[in-house]
This record gives C-alpha cells, structure tokens and sequence, in this order.
C-alpha cells in the first residue's frame, strides 16, 4: 500500500490524526492513538520492537503503598504484574476520486484477525447495495471499521477505569465501609488518590483527542454522502449504517463521561480533604493561642507575689526592718491592681503611643464642628403617592377649566 505511507508515519506518533485528501488518488485515513494495560504473564511478543512509552500499572511507587503483607503459615499468592502501554490504531482508504478501485489497511492492537475477518465479510454485502455509486459505498465502509475501532477502544479505557478503581479504592469500597482517614495508611490513600488524578486526566486527554477526530471524520463521511442524490432503499440502508456506528461510538463516549466523573469526584474528595485539614489547623492554632492565654495569665498571677516576696528578702535594707504581715499583705494586692490593669491597658497604650508617633492622635487639634440640621422644604418630604395624586388631581382641573 504505497499511497498510505504517511498514514504508516502518523502511526508511530503520539496524536491523534485525522486527513482527507482529494488529488490524484482519494485519501481517507484516521489515527487514532490511546493507552493500553496488558498483563505482563499474557503479554504477547512483539514481532519488532516500537519507540513507544510503557511502563508498571501501577508504578513502583504507587505499588508500594498498597496490599497487606501476609501472615506468617500463609503462602503469598501470585499477583499478575500490569504494564500500561502507549499505542496507536491507523485506518486507511486510498484509491481513485471517484471512489473506486480502492484499497483498505487496517493497523491496530484493538482487534484480532479473526474479528476484523468476520467484519469484513459482511462489507461486500454493503458495496453491492451501492454499486452505482462508489464513493457513498466507500465513505459506509469506513465507518463501519471506525466504528468498530471505537467499540474496542471503549473496552480498552473501561478496562483502565476498573484497574485504577481497584489500586485508589473509589469503587464500591467508598460507599460500604468508607474511607478511614484516621488510619495509619490515611497518607498512603491521599497520595494514591493525588496519582489516580493525575492518571485519570492523562487518559481523559488521549481519549478527549481520539472522540475529536472520530466526530471530525463523521463529518467529512456524511458530507460526502449527502452531495450524492440517495435512493429511498439506499438511504435507510445509510440510516442504519450510521445509527449502528452512533452507538459504538456512543460507546467510547460513555467511557469519557464516566472518566471526567471519576475526576470531578476525586477533586472533590481532594478539596473535601484540604478543607478539613485546614480547619483542623485553624483549632490547632486557636488551642494553641488559647494556651498561651491561660499560661500569660497564670504568669501575671504568680508576678505580684514574686515581686513582693523579692523586696522582703532584702537583708540590707533599712525600710524593711519593721515590716509586718499586714504590710505584705497590701503590697501583694496594691501590686496585683496595678500589673492586672497594667495588661488589660496595655493594647490600647501602645497604639496610642504609635498613633502620636505617626501624627495621627493629637490631643490639642480641634474637635471637627458639628454639623447643623438644614431643616427641608414641605415638598422634600412630601409623600410621593400623595404628591402623584394631587398632581393628577390639578392636571384634571385645569383641563376642565
């Protein structure tokens, strides 16, 4: 196939690519490229090897959080290892503008021989409805096959949606028992939430890609179709094509829809989470504050007798010697009063100390005059209704008049 080795390029890429050319030779071709887990036990040889990006589902990291180790007597059982692989699935149609003697290439992990065979046996049945007119036939052809890609690529991502449900736990686990945050593992969650995310938003950008240019080749199929001049018989037969490839890729759709939900409900729950963990802080913070209130308190509490016991236990000090238990006791109160009222001030002393440092507080400036009542005319406060009223009233008796 000569005339598709552009479309053989775009297969080892990463975008997905959908072209139409009309020139010497009718081009219709379409890439679509996607990801792919596979069991590494039933992983297949590769007939050549692809410069494409694979690696562990989960990875090393991830893995490593998850799964209970067992006790001792009991054999660790067997777990399959996953790889998530980057492929790509190409479909091209090449052959003369009028839209015969054309050739079909299919490129694609998504499908086995055996079913691509079965589907195409039943193409020749669709060509020979559309003898007469071969470019109608060839555009039903193509979206009969691309459909059929779209069938299989939902199955691919649905099978992704469910091994990543089983590695986060946000599957059926969360509704019946819950999540457990106040667990040692609760870190170990949050951080296989944070890759699920990341993970979730990777596969919904290939697949939001892939569904664009699938729409993008309806399109250009349909066009096709409705410039030509369809028998009653043809057309139906054109509605039923078209409705059978409107549910495979309905198909693919629902994975994305379910995809974006997994999405909006794993931000959530991340949002849900911060938002807890700020509120505990902020009571963290506040019983912390409040400590150190009761702490200030209980210093100020203990200041006066300290101070006083301190002035008592001067030994060369001539005004103590006929000291009493009296005086002590008037001191330690006179003292109290003043360190108590000392901090209860203390706020508002220093910000006017800081205010007179900065010009603002003035005591000898002029208090503002104050501002005098201006007593309003009657018709300023007259009642609008009212004033509307005779306002009519006067306009009916100057008409009379």
């Amino acid at each position: 196939h000569p005339d598709a080795i552009d479309t053989f390029d775009d297969y080892f890429g990463a975008t997905s690519r959908f072209q139409e050319r009309r020139e010497t030779v009718w081009t219709t071709t379409i890439t679509l490229s996607h990801w792919c887990v596979t069991s590494n036990d039933e992983r297949d040889t590769p007939q050549f090897k692809e410069t494409r990006k694979d690696g562990d589902f989960p990875p090393a990291g991830i893995a490593a959080l998850g799964g209970s180790t067992p006790s001792k007597g009991k054999l660790k059982e067997k777990t399959p290892t996953y790889i998530m692989e980057e492929r790509s699935s190409s479909l091209v149609i090449t052959g003369d503008p009028s839209g015969n003697f054309w050739i079909c290439s299919i490129w694609s992990s998504l499908t086995e021989h055996d079913s691509v065979s079965a589907l195409i046996r039943s193409l020749p049945q669709v060509l020979q409805r559309f003898i007469n007119q071969q470019a109608c036939g060839r555009c039903l052809v193509f979206l009969i096959l691309l459909g059929h890609f779209s069938e299989n690529l939902a199955g691919e991502y649905d099978t992704i949606l469910k091994r990543l449900d089983g590695i986060v736990e946000l599957g059926d686990r969360v509704l019946l028992q819950g999540l457990d945050w106040r667990s040692s593992k609760a870190v170990d969650k949050l951080k296989k939430m944070l890759w699920g995310l990341e993970a979730l938003r990777v596969f919904d950008d290939r697949l939001s890609a892939s569904l664009s240019q699938i729409q993008k080749a309806r399109e250009a199929m349909e066009r096709t179709i409705k410039q030509a001049k369809l028998h009653v018989d043809l057309l139906q037969e054109y509605v039923n094509i078209l409705e059978e490839f409107e549910k495979r890729y309905g198909m693919l759709f629902e994975v994305q829809i379910r995809t974006q939900l997994k999405i909006r409900q794993v931000t959530g729950l991340r949002d849900g989470i911060s938002a807890v963990t700020n509120v505990e802080d902020n009571r963290t913070t506040i019983k912390q504050g409040n400590n150190i209130r009761i702490l200030t308190w209980i210093t100020i509490a203990y200041l006066p007798p300290g101070f006083v016991t301190g002035l008592f236990s001067i030994s060369h000090g001539s005004f103590m010697d006929n000291a009493t238990s009296a005086l002590y006791a008037v001191l330690i109160v006179i003292f109290a009063v003043g360190t108590y009222g000392l901090a209860l001030s203390l706020e508002t002393i220093i910000e006017r100390w800081i205010g007179f440092r900065n010009g603002e507080w003035q005591p000898s400036r002029r208090p503002p005059a104050p501002v005098e009542e201006i007593e309003l005319p009657l018709w300023r406060v007259r009642n609008p209704l009212t004033s509307r009223r005779h306002y009519k009233a006067d306009e009916e008796g100057s008409s009379a008049g």
